[in-house]
């Protein structure tokens, strides 16, 4: 599931589709939100847990808005760094 409608002009993070494939490879839900304030990804562990991760995803060097800076989610770069925010 994914919602069509992009905070930065449509575009997404070149860093997503790695992690995203990653998590899912390993049982996860994984669903793409746009909007000021929202993380870029919600993560759902695999059950009995099912735990919701919000993920906000960053390119090498990308910097934070104000919006994200002022919110804990975790910020991750890669698909190892993602890995460790959902399953710990």
């Amino acid at each position: 599931m994914s919602w069509r409608r992009y905070a930065g002009g449509g575009k997404r993070d070149a860093a997503e589709r790695p992690i995203i494939e990653a998590l899912q490879g390993l049982g996860c839900d994984v669903y793409q939100l746009s909007g000021k304030g929202n993380p870029d990804l919600l993560v759902r562990r695999p059950s009995p847990s099912g735990l919701w991760v919000p993920l906000e995803v960053k390119s090498d060097g990308g910097t934070l808005t104000k919006n994200q800076q002022a919110i804990k989610w975790p910020v991750v770069t890669t698909k190892h760094e993602a890995i460790q925010a959902v399953f710990g």
